[in-house]
């Protein structure tokens, strides 16, 4: 698109864009976007948890494998550690 000023010369405007009179409500239903870190609802986190089930099984025995690796004990710690501190606090 181009017009012509008033001292004769072509001024060369940007193109239109297709999206140009959209709202940002607007763009966002036209290209599928929702909020970024939008909570589910409770039925659907719910779903999320079940179907990641697995993974959280396995991270977290493998994350108390290896904090208790190298202890005497083992995983002896993770039950001992508690009921040490609640005698302590009961003494």
């Amino acid at each position: 698109m181009s017009e012509t000023t008033h001292d004769g010369t072509v001024a060369v405007g940007a193109p239109l864009s297709p999206d140009g009179g959209l709202s940002a409500a607007e763009l966002a239903a036209k290209y599928g976007l929702s909020v970024s870190g939008a909570r589910p609802s409770l039925g659907e986190y719910v779903r999320q948890l079940w179907g990641r089930r697995h993974f959280i099984l396995a991270f977290s025995q493998a994350k108390l494998t290896a904090q208790y690796s190298k202890a005497k004990l083992g995983q002896l710690w993770q039950v001992a550690t508690p009921l040490l501190n609640a005698a302590v606090y009961f003494f």
